[in-house]
């Protein structure tokens, strides 16, 4: 599932800036390109509900590193695109939408609630390996 979210946040990225921006996920490789997002998950959650469904809350931080001259004015204006762009993405609802700029870098983080029905097996396996760490 977070893998389905993050394709989300990248589609939605690239709506939004259709070229010149790399995306990186996790990651910054040590010789990076400049404009570019990195797309990091900061916590997750995830609870099981009635039987084999379970919902869990993901936050994200977007991190928005500038190439322009005037890298704080730039952050403005990815920031204020952001904040009224990420209200949806894909079929998800985005929540708590917060962003700061610190050292010219730019934080946008949110969180996604989402529920899932796992398949009967994948139930069985998971009730398996709960019972033999008894």
């Amino acid at each position: 599932m977070i893998s389905d979210l993050k394709t989300a946040i990248v589609s939605k990225l690239f709506e939004i800036y259709q070229i010149g921006y790399v995306t990186y996920d996790e990651d910054l490789p040590e010789s990076f390109s400049k404009p570019a997002f990195l797309i990091q998950i900061t916590n997750q959650s995830y609870h099981r509900r009635l039987s084999n469904k379970f919902s869990s809350e993901v936050s994200f931080d977007i991190t928005y590193y500038s190439d322009q001259s005037a890298i704080r004015a730039d952050c403005i204006r990815v920031q204020e695109t952001l904040l009224k762009a990420f209200d949806m993405i894909g079929t998800y609802q985005v929540m708590n939408k917060i962003s700061k700029i610190t050292d010219g870098i730019l934080h946008f983080t949110f969180d996604i609630r989402y529920c899932e029905m796992l398949q009967e097996e994948e139930c069985l396996m998971q009730q398996q390996q709960t019972n033999t760490n008894i």
